[in-house]
């Protein structure tokens, strides 16, 4: 027999409080009587006791089981017998590798895990399945519980955030599709409603404070500026102020380090500057507190200090006046030969009057596109168009003069995807920002080129201002979990990830998914190769203090549990209702107390 309420069972510690009305004795009443003669022979002596000889009628032994049955109706019994088909869901995500009293949060659920496989039958089938990235089954063949033990032995948390998904939703159509008898989640989240006669959610850990590193950058100061910067954002997920220092490193040396203090429920944020350039870095606070995972972070500097820049256009000339500016190398082809082209080594590419069927992968500048681009449709030309509004602050308005910056010629753009409007005019965007998959991409509804220096100034310091913000974006690090963009796969190429684990390369193979580790991937191509940072980025995992609860919200009905649970509780219900009214009919409560014979003066008492 299982409980799927058990909660309700501590109610079966009340039951003795119905002694407590037989207990107490009524308070004495005075009343008349007109002689004590009555009371003087075979009167009972009072009893010393406080509360006198307790008589329980037989309607407290009924009123006592009535209530006991209607504690078992509420913790929802059920008679079961062993499953025999079971999914065992495993939450791997970020927040499971917490420690609680020194052992993490992953190892408390595999432990929880092999004592559910221990009740299992021997004969039993189990699936086992992994929640992060994705919720996927990891075995191909049915596993027998002593296997599905050993292989959740051998599984480890990843360093990525939790996937949005309606547990409650999925779980039982999981159990519905594949028949399951009973799929067991185990997590670190709080499961509110209770349990449901298929699913059962095993939670582990309780709620901790915790210090993170949400962010950290490396770039320079501009693209003709070669002194390295750095930032450092630092959350406090507690209840107290905390004072902590932060080391910047790199190569396993440290480079600087600053002492800061964080306010409770607060994020503080730190400067470097000046200090050598190196291919990665590392930034780490001295805390010891639950989640060293978010401890650290990682950054990779630009790969070089000039901005290589791939420019298709039909107007070469106008494209290649970019050559005259500091840090920028730049190589011209026409539209039709962009598919032919080797695009490994650049860091920008600009679409002068042309779009690719589909966007690039590496940052990419759209100048007045065709009315195929993927990101805008265009409006009808506006002349001499003046700029009626812009974002400020951002990296692309910066010290710019817009009463002075007037295009000749310009076309109203009409995003078709979600992103940040960076200039208006009277007559809809001119500038439109999209940033997806930590790839930048920008939208001009009007030509910043050629390139004219002091002779059109506003336009000029527009135009450096969109390269630092390109240049910027070429050292940003992305998610966990996000994958590595491949180009130009050459035999014997390999990507080496932060825990040692080393992937051969197939030509052919667009982007590396694996990214399931922070820190810093390596590939290598030929006699070189390139770094890639990915850190954990996701709030809700450094935040250990009130996960989100799993909310079931009721059982479903599917052919695998009715075999194998029989609930019994309604049965329980009927039977207290029942006895419910055997007891009103039997101590009826409108029956009235005895009452007292009238009283007799003496000449009546005389008179007998």
């Amino acid at each position: 027999m299982e409980f799927i309420n058990p909660a309700a069972l501590f109610g079966l510690f009340a039951l003795p409080l119905l002694l407590i009305p037989y207990l107490v004795r009524r308070k004495p009443r005075r009343l008349v009587f007109s002689s004590l003669l009555l009371f003087i022979e075979g009167g009972a002596q009072a009893s010393p006791r406080p509360f006198g000889r307790v008589h329980l009628p037989p309607i407290f032994f009924l009123q006592l089981l009535l209530l006991a049955l209607l504690v078992l109706a509420l913790s929802e019994p059920v008679f079961s017998v062993r499953p025999t088909n079971v999914a065992l869901v495993l939450d791997n995500s970020a927040s499971m590798q917490a420690l609680e009293d020194g052992k993490a949060r992953f190892a408390l659920a595999k432990e929880r895990l092999g004592a559910v496989v221990g009740d299992l039958s021997p004969a039993g089938q189990v699936d086992l399945y992994l929640t992060t990235p994705r919720l996927a089954k990891i075995n191909r063949a049915t596993l027998t519980p002593n296997q599905a033990a050993g292989a959740a032995n051998g599984l480890a948390a990843y360093d990525i955030g939790d996937a949005p998904m309606d547990y409650d939703q999925v779980l039982r159509q999981l159990a519905r599709e594949q028949k399951y008898d009973r799929v067991y989640l185990f997590t670190d989240h709080p499961a509110t409603g209770g349990q449901t006669a298929t699913t059962r959610i095993i939670s582990v850990g309780q709620p901790q404070a915790n210090l993170a590193v949400t962010g950290f950058d490396v770039h320079r100061a501009s693209l003709i500026n070669a002194r390295m910067q750095a930032s450092v954002a630092v959350a406090n997920y507690s209840a107290k102020d905390e004072k902590i220092r932060i080391t910047l490193k790199a190569e396993g040396a440290t480079l600087a380090s600053r002492d800061i203090a964080v306010s409770a429920e607060k994020t503080a944020t730190a400067a470097f500057e000046g200090f050598a350039e190196k291919p990665g870095y590392e930034v780490e606070i001295d805390t010891r507190d639950a989640l060293a995972l978010d401890n650290r972070r990682f950054a990779v500097a630009p790969g070089s200090r000039n901005l290589r820049i791939l420019a298709v256009t039909p107007r070469p000339q106008a494209a290649a006046s970019l050559k005259s500016i500091q840090g920028v190398n730049v190589d011209v082809i026409a539209p039709n030969e962009y598919g032919k082209a080797d695009r490994t080594s650049y860091g920008l590419e600009i679409f002068h009057y042309s779009a690719p069927a589909q966007l690039p992968d590496k940052p990419a500048l759209f100048i007045l596109p065709p009315e195929s681009s993927p990101l805008v449709d265009l409006g009808a030309p506006v002349p001499n168009t003046q700029i009626s509004g812009w974002r400020e602050p951002h990296a692309l308005t910066r010290y710019v003069n817009f009463t002075l910056f007037r295009p000749t010629y310009a076309r109203a753009l009409r995003p078709q995807a979600a992103g940040q409007v960076i200039l208006e005019s009277p007559n809809g965007a001119l500038a439109f920002a999209v940033e997806q998959r930590g790839t930048r991409y920008l939208t001009l509804g009007f030509d910043p080129l050629p390139y004219l220096g002091r002779e059109n100034l506003p336009m000029s310091i527009f135009t450096l201002n969109f390269l630092d913000w390109f240049f910027e974006s070429s050292a940003r690090s992305q998610a966990t979990g996000e994958p590595i963009p491949l180009s130009s796969i050459a035999t014997g190429d390999s990507l080496t990830t932060p825990t040692g684990e080393r992937f051969n390369l197939k030509a052919g193979q667009g982007y590396f998914a694996a990214t399931f580790h922070q820190g810093i991937y390596r590939r290598t191509r030929g006699g070189g190769g390139e770094i890639f940072a990915r850190n954990l980025d996701d709030l809700g995992e450094s935040d250990l203090r009130a996960p989100t609860a799993v909310e079931l919200r009721g059982q479903t009905a599917n052919g695998g549990s009715a075999s194998v649970l029989f609930s019994f509780w309604p049965y329980l219900l009927v039977a207290v209702l029942l006895l419910f009214m055997l007891e009103w009919f039997i101590f009826p409560r409108s029956a009235q107390a005895p009452r007292l014979a009238p009283r007799r003066s003496w000449r009546q008492w005389a008179s007998r």
